[in-house]
């Protein structure tokens, strides 16, 4: 660590980061388009123009050495002139789509003019370039190159994460473009992570476009339960004025298990993730009544897609009534699964494998009983196909279920990912179906407290 000294400040930085990342950990901004962590330096956009005491010009942030006892000036005036300087070139030829740009509110450009601008632009509207708009790039990334400010994050993503190298810079000067490289459309598996990194309205995603204002949007942290990576992710949700709660979107959350990105399988799988809403409360309480008379005769079948609390509670359950309790984790799929790239794509398609298998649950279902109430939050209940039963009672997530219950999303709760890392995923909004944890409750006439000492075995 070394100290450096910022508008006459001292702060300690890592001598070895960078100059962006490093004073953004002390909550200074230097305002930047090409820059991204997971993609290095470039060097072309020059947003992050400083004044460094003792160098006779302005240095790019991103590309210069930090030293010890190094002096830099971001809130000088010429460090701001030269900010206006580089916004009003951006400004240029940008379009005023503001009003109709999914980006609005989350977008670099338009923070940095109302920060660091705030003047009238010296190009009217009627001359300004017109460009390409609404182009189809595949995998539901649209391009508007009139919106571009050509930081090349897009180009440098293809190259560096995914290594597919679909996009390229083509012409020269005034007349560079993003590209499809030979003309072939992106096809990878974390294609929505280039409208994330765009720091503009260039890259939108067909399948949010126009759906909601993002400041509308209420987001919350979460972890990812499309397979068992347990990537860290903010959902986006709105409940609009009588109208029940709606998730919107998945966006990556940084962490250290998945860094900045998501698959997009995960990314898209919000949408079997809404609030299905189906009174099943008669018939809860028919299966209570049951379990307090034949309860002995049931067995348990709880699939690894349920948190470690769901699991806990559903070993007391199996207790009170004297109730076979077994494990099905076996969601392997071995096409899911990445070769090259950012790898964030495990086999096995459940999050919480590792967990049920550290509770001591029992796999062995060549015991069980031909009577089973299964638990499972997922699309569907495909695995019970591979068991033989005589009567069978889901508990779930998704409209195949006897009893609807709670999804992932819409409760706090606990899991073990692939590297047995301790993944808290918190629920978006109170869903319209009851909880697993409120159903074992009625089932056995209390609340289930969860015991804490359990997750410190796990940490």
């Amino acid at each position: 660590m070394v100290e450096i000294i910022v508008d006459g400040e001292k702060f300690s930085v890592n001598e070895k980061g960078n100059l962006i990342t490093e004073l953004k950990k002390h909550n200074i901004e230097i305002p930047h388009f090409c820059y991204h962590e997971a993609l290095g330096v470039s060097g072309n956009c020059r947003m992050c123009l400083i004044e460094v005491v003792g160098q006779k010009r302005p240095q790019i942030a991103c590309d210069t050495p930090i030293k010890e006892g190094m002096e830099i000036k971001i809130n000088s005036e010429l460090t701001r002139a030269v900010q206006r300087g580089i916004l009003e070139l951006e400004f240029i030829n940008h379009p005023l789509d503001c009003p109709v740009c999914d980006q609005a509110g989350e977008c670099d450009l338009q923070d940095y003019y109302m920060k660091f601008d705030l003047q009238d632009s010296k190009v009217s509207l009627a001359d300004k370039v017109k460009k390409g708009k609404r182009e189809d790039l595949g995998s539901l990334v649209i391009h508007d190159e009139e919106r571009c400010v050509l930081c090349r994050r897009c180009v440098r993503f293809t190259q560096i994460c995914t290594q597919t190298n679909e996009l390229a810079v083509g012409g020269r000067g005034e007349h560079s473009h993003i590209m499809l490289m030979n003309g072939k459309k992106i096809d990878n598996p974390y294609a929505g992570n280039i409208v994330d990194i765009c720091p503009v309205g260039a890259m939108t995603s067909a399948d949010f476009r126009f759906k909601k204002r993002v400041w509308h949007l209420q987001k919350t942290p979460a972890i990812c339960q499309g397979c068992e990576k347990g990537c860290a992710i903010w959902i986006d949700s709105n409940k609009a004025k009588y109208q029940d709660s709606k998730i919107y979107r998945f966006r990556p959350r940084e962490s250290s298990v998945n860094g900045y990105f998501i698959c997009d399988y995960g990314r898209y799988s919000y949408k079997d993730e809404q609030v299905i809403k189906r009174d099943d409360s008669a018939k809860i309480s028919a299966l209570a009544l049951d379990l307090r008379t034949n309860g002995d005769q049931y067995d348990i079948l709880v699939s690894s897609s349920l948190s470690i609390e769901e699991m806990s509670a559903l070993k007391i359950l199996a207790n009170e009534f004297n109730m076979g309790l077994y494990g099905f984790s076996d969601f392997r799929d071995e096409s899911f699964k990445d070769e090259i790239g950012l790898k964030l794509r495990v086999p096995n398609k459940t999050a919480n494998r590792v967990g049920l298998n550290k509770l001591g649950i029992d796999r062995n279902l060549d015991k069980k009983s031909k009577n089973l109430i299964v638990f499972h939050l997922g699309r569907d209940f495909e695995f019970i196909n591979k068991f033989e039963f005589d009567n069978l009672i889901k508990i779930g997530s998704n409209s195949y279920a006897d009893i609807v219950c709670a999804s992932s999303y819409h409760r706090d709760g606990h899991t073990l990912n692939i590297d047995e890392k301790l993944r808290f995923s918190k629920g978006a909004f109170e869903p319209l179906s009851p909880k697993i944890c409120d159903i074992i409750a009625e089932f056995i006439g209390r609340r289930v407290e969860f015991d804490m000492s359990i997750l410190k075995a796990f940490a």
